[in-house]
């Protein structure tokens, strides 16, 4: 026999809701639930064949098992409060042991720095600082490249961009060449990515939080597409190395050049077709590769220029950029 507990009273969940889904719980144990809260008493017979969904309800504390060995139902707020309440302990636990493992590790591998072997865990290494990161991402990206790897967005950045993130990247200038390179450059810049271009990015590497980064150490060179064959990361926890990686990453963004938006769309409306081109020439692209973005030849792209020079006065690439910057134009 099974009776409903006097006080407060279980709620009533519709069937199928998928309300205690994030317990564990089934669509069944949800139903047996509902079954017993509603009802006065209910036949120990009618329980036949539903151990399971009544041990998982137990387990989390929506029944109880009185001496007499009936079962109550007790309301879900205060079943789920202490079933949150016992997951929050098991998940503190396993953070501090995830803690010690590390200090341990670090004996090992030095206080400050930990070599990471082999692609599967640099990427690994890589995705968990994104997870862990409650600020900003800064990055530095740049060639060589995976060759399965050069169209894709990090896989992490979607879902950690949602939570608010902030990714601040500087894009090797000769990558952005790439066309994979350049489509993975305008997902990210969708998911409200700053990016920006340097001639010269000195390596591979993110930081989260200023407290952590992941240097990607590329090795080996593959013949059929000059990649790298395998590659290693090193670790910086807090340490003077890792304050030399920050200032070193906020020094060449600050002399890095914006990318925007490479779109032919605005919050206006259409984006003029000067303002896309004068913008692609700041990032420092080839013609060809502005060519392919505007979906026009390289001649097409030469005459514009030219036509620019002269509606603003300048007599070289440069100057033009000036007067468009002065312009408001980029």
């Amino acid at each position: 026999m099974t009776e409903q507990a006097d006080s407060p009273t279980p709620e009533s969940l519709a069937p199928g809701s998928g309300l205690l889904t994030p317990l564990g719980l089934t669509d069944s144990a949800e139903q047996l639930y509902s079954e017993v809260s509603a009802a006065t008493a209910v036949a120990s017979a009618d329980l036949a064949g539903r151990d399971a969904d009544l041990a998982a309800l137990i387990q989390v504390g929506l029944l109880r098992v009185t001496d007499d060995e009936r079962l109550v139902a007790i309301p879900i707020r205060l079943a789920v409060e202490r079933w949150a309440t016992e997951q929050e302990l098991r998940v503190r636990q396993a953070r501090s042991a995830a803690n010690q493992f590390a200090a341990l590790q670090r004996t090992t591998h030095g206080r400050f720095l930990e070599l990471v072997r082999g692609l599967d865990q640099a990427r690994d290494v890589a995705d968990q600082l994104q997870y862990r990161a409650e600020t900003t991402v800064l990055c530095f990206d740049r060639e060589p490249y995976f060759s399965q790897s050069r169209g894709d967005i990090a896989p992490a950045q979607p879902e950690v961009s949602a939570r608010g993130i902030k990714y601040r990247v500087v894009y090797q200038q000769r990558a952005l060449d790439d066309p994979l390179v350049m489509a993975a450059v305008r997902q990210s810049l969708e998911l409200g990515e700053e990016a920006r271009t340097y001639p010269n990015v000195p390596m591979r590497m993110l930081i989260a939080d200023h407290s952590l980064a992941v240097v990607v150490l590329p090795y080996g060179t593959d013949p059929t597409d000059q990649g790298p064959t395998d590659v290693d990361a090193l670790v910086v926890h807090p340490s003077a190395l890792l304050d030399a990686l920050v200032r070193t990453f906020e020094a060449i963004w600050q002399l890095a050049v914006p990318v925007g938006r490479l779109t032919a769309d605005s919050e206006d409306g259409d984006l003029p077709e000067h303002r896309l081109l004068l913008r692609l020439l700041a990032t420092g692209v080839t013609d060809a590769s502005i060519a392919r973005e505007l979906g026009v030849s390289e001649r097409t792209v030469h005459r514009r220029v030219t036509r620019l020079q002269q509606l603003l006065g300048a007599n070289s690439r440069f100057l033009l950029g000036v007067q468009a910057v002065k312009r408001g134009w980029i």
